[in-house]
């Protein structure tokens, strides 16, 4: 009796797993199909076959939109009603006001727009990938980029420029992505390099993702040699970005998670940086600080330089300031005053206070109604905003992080935080 109820025992557990194993199978398209834009925004993110006709745009855009047309064919993805409702809204009021102003526009820009868009609207419909699963894979995923970061850092003394950024040297320039600072010296003649972990498109957005990796680590799992690892990645980088990022991040974990230990942390973490500011060069990114009064630097274009633009272009008009320029003016208009493509400067130049509005409150509505923790949602914002409304990178990032998992929390588990946003 004994043996038969073993023999059953196993027959039943035989039978368990191989059903089990046929559902994680099942699952898989999914997953692939979320992972999508974040694996393009950061693995693939300097190749791009098409770089010979379109030098600026690599796999990404297409990627996802192939993603998204897979999903939507199969049925394993769906489009959330209040996200479609909001995109059609912003869309037909922006298209109507390029017609009505008899100006010129671009109808590429506009289509560009209309079609990264469409990204944000969609989620899987099942619980086939949920925000936890996409939490855990971004982690991971950034984690192993952080460490990538601080080895390629190391290797520029060992091996030489040639092997530490091997994508710049070895793959031919017609299946590279082009117009980013992807060899940064630390500073003008300097014979040492910033980190871009091989794969991401320049050591701000590299440095970005860092912070976000940080960020997320801290709100969930908190795993020391993990915060250790984005640490690193974050100086290697040398970059200002991801630290604007954590500036906003950090005091919403101490005051929403109650991390008061984080400044204890914090403090001892200034302490040793303080120590090892000379051999380590951190003086360069302490520099930065001063950037947002140089009108060539970084730090002028991204927050100082529209504002003067904005000042003769748009504020002078009252008729430009509701509606705007038009899509696809911004670059041409800003190169007079070193104002780079910032997310807000965008699209009110082109699109004015009223669909600015519009645009942006579709934007926060797919962002920050979510399930993912409220930091979270505040970091991918503030990235957002640090970066041009196209940023390829962000894109990739908020699709697979926020927007495309499940927002339902899995059938047989209750909803994880009291953070839970039950969209509809």
């Amino acid at each position: 009796m004994a043996t038969a109820q073993l023999t059953d025992h196993g027959f039943m557990s035989g039978v368990g797993a191989r059903h089990e194993s046929r559902t994680v199978r099942s699952k898989w398209p999914s997953r692939l199909i979320v992972y999508t834009p974040l694996l393009f925004a950061t693995v693939f993110a300097k190749f791009s076959p098409m770089a010979a006709v379109f030098p600026n745009i690599g796999l990404l855009f297409p990627m996802v939109l192939l993603a998204l047309t897979i999903g939507l064919l199969t049925g394993r993805m769906r489009l959330v009603p209040t996200r479609l409702a909001l995109y059609l809204l912003m869309l037909s009021v922006l298209v109507l006001v390029q017609v009505l102003r008899g100006d010129k526009f671009s109808f590429g820009s506009l289509a560009m727009m209309a079609a990264l868009g469409l990204a944000y609207v969609p989620a899987v419909h099942d619980d086939a990938v949920t925000t936890e699963d996409a939490i855990n894979f971004f982690c991971n995923l950034s984690f192993v980029i952080a460490l990538a970061g601080v080895l390629q850092f190391a290797m520029q003394f060992v091996v030489g420029l040639q092997y530490a950024y091997p994508i710049e040297h070895f793959v031919p320039e017609a299946f590279r992505v082009h117009g980013y600072n992807s060899i940064a010296p630390l500073s003008y003649g300097s014979h040492i390099y910033k980190a871009t972990a091989f794969i991401m498109l320049e050591p701000s957005v590299f440095c970005q993702l860092c912070a976000l990796g940080l960020t997320v680590e801290l709100a969930t799992r908190s795993r020391a040699w993990r915060l250790l690892g984005y640490s690193a990645g974050i100086v290697v980088s040398y970059s200002g970005t991801g630290l604007l990022i954590l500036a906003f991040t950090l005091p919403m974990l101490v005051v929403i998670h109650g991390r008061w230990d984080l400044l204890l942390r914090g403090l001892l973490l200034l302490a040793v940086l303080a120590l090892l500011a000379e051999p380590l060069h951190l003086t360069v990114t302490l520099n930065r600080a001063g950037e947002f009064s140089s009108s060539g630097s970084s730090a002028f274009a991204r927050f100082v330089g529209w504002t003067e633009l904005f000042a003769d272009k748009i504020w002078t008009s009252p008729v430009r300031a509701m509606f705007g320029y038009g899509s696809g003016s911004f670059v041409d208009a800003a190169a007079g005053y070193r104002a780079g493509e910032m997310a807000h400067a965008k699209i009110i130049f082109e699109f004015g206070i009223l669909g600015a509005l519009l645009y942006f409150a579709f934007i926060f509505h797919c962002l920050l109604r979510t399930r993912a923790p409220i930091v979270v949602r505040a970091a991918i914002v503030v990235a957002y905003f640090m970066n041009g409304a196209y940023s390829p990178t962000v894109t990739g990032l908020a699709a697979s992080l926020l927007l495309w998992p499940s927002p339902y929390p899995r059938a047989n588990k209750a909803p994880a935080t009291a953070e839970v946003s039950h969209e509809r």
